[in-house]
């Protein structure tokens, strides 16, 4: 058997920890996963700590990681900014080269690219062995590019549409807006998120509902959620339905005090349970007690809860924004309204409840679309399918 020491290595970047809540992560986490039941490429996980002047190795979640100071770049940082980044560069140059080496390193593929993309772009050509630099985009690292600078936006142009270089992004609708926001054409490639459907269900635990019928949401909570929209929709139709309770759980956001004190100004604050900053284990949970999944966002560029909610066959509601319509289909096996309108998602809401057989249906056929089409192990096919190409056209 090979041995792990000889074994090739994925190498992803993220600007933050693996064990912070988000969906960036749990598609870094997943992808790690599905690497390592290959047991023919091994995943690691870099993290930028500034701290960290040296790489310090430990495991997360059960897969490696290692903390490393990343400094940013950019053409119009000033005169110390720039002395700074040059004396940096030509330390980490060194160490990253015999990491690289040491670590048979045959992609580099940062996950919500920032600033250090340009970094490490710049380090990665001084390297005598070619090392592909792949950017997976997931949402508003896209708004980062759009509030640039005029010179940053130039320079993200220019290393987005290099040919060495591999663009990604979780749905066409955010493919069309990073091409907007860099300002010329980017040859990008759509690899949807996905979900293991039976892993992500066993996590369930045998606790059975306690009568009341749930619209459940999950989101950080963050203006950008549209969960007001929610709050605000339920507001029209909580008198009617006793027995509905609206359950929010999510990361703690800057919203979470709003969102409780809009609650109490409707009169529903009885109504609708805020549960911040669950683990993602234990999220499965409420899916599986839940009688609608409500996604109200105002932008999402994919949303791996439609799929988590899919996994339960749970029937959803979602804004139609962003990446969301690539997923559902109104009517079909999912309804969608119009983003901000909480007497429309209010409609919806009754419409589902009233008619809860012709719910059950929408959320099966849900349920059977994300088990056909949207899988993790797809996702990381089309991942190796890059490094393929890029292997193919380097024997050209």
């Amino acid at each position: 058997m090979q041995s792990s020491a000889k074994k090739k290595t994925y190498l992803f970047v993220l600007p933050w920890p693996l064990n912070a809540i988000g969906g960036v992560n749990q598609v870094v986490i997943n992808l790690a996963r599905e690497m390592e039941a290959t047991n023919e490429i091994l995943p690691l996980v870099l993290i930028h700590e500034w701290d960290a002047t040296h790489p310090i190795f430990e495991d997360v979640h059960g897969i490696k990681t290692v903390r490393w100071r990343i400094r940013s770049y950019h053409e119009d940082m000033g005169l110390k900014d720039s002395v700074m980044f040059c004396l940096w560069r030509f330390r980490f140059a060194y160490k990253f080269r015999k990491f690289c080496n040491d670590h048979s390193v045959v992609a580099v593929n940062l996950h919500f690219p920032g600033l250090q993309a340009f970094a490490i772009e710049r380090v990665l050509k001084g390297l005598s062995r070619k090392i592909p630099l792949i950017l997976s985009f997931h949402g508003s690292d896209v708004g980062g590019i759009s509030s640039a600078s005029k010179m940053q936006t130039a320079q993200w142009g220019k290393l987005l549409s290099n040919s060495n270089n591999k663009v990604v992004v979780c749905s066409n609708d955010l493919g069309k807006r990073l091409v907007d926001a860099a300002g010329c054409d980017i040859p990008y490639f759509v690899i949807y998120n996905g979900l293991n459907v039976d892993s992500f269900c066993s996590m369930a635990d045998e606790s059975t509902s306690d009568g009341d019928r749930m619209i459940l949401n999950v989101g950080k909570f963050d203006e950008i959620k549209g969960q007001d929209v929610l709050i605000n929709a339920f507001s029209e139709i909580a008198s009617k339905y006793k027995n509905v309770k609206l359950v929010l759980v999510g990361g703690t956001g800057k919203a979470l005090p709003r969102l409780k004190a809009l609650c109490v100004e409707k009169g529903i604050d009885n109504s609708v349970e805020f549960y911040p900053d669950i683990p993602h284990r234990r999220v499965s949970n409420f899916y599986k007690k839940a009688t609608i999944f409500c996604f109200p966002s105002r932008r999402e560029a994919f949303g791996i809860v439609l799929l988590e909610a899919a996994s339960f066959s749970v029937p959803v509601i979602a804004s139609r924004v962003g990446g969301i319509p690539e997923l559902v289909s109104d009517g079909e096996n999912g309804m969608l309204f119009t983003q901000d309108n909480q007497s429309e998602l209010a409609r919806c809401i009754k419409v589902l409840l009233d008619d809860p057989v012709a719910a059950q249906k929408m959320g099966e056929r849900l349920s059977e679309h994300v088990k056909s089409n949207f899988s993790w192990a797809s996702a990381f096919k089309k991942y190796l399918d890059l490094l393929e190409n890029e292997n193919a056209e380097r024997q050209i």
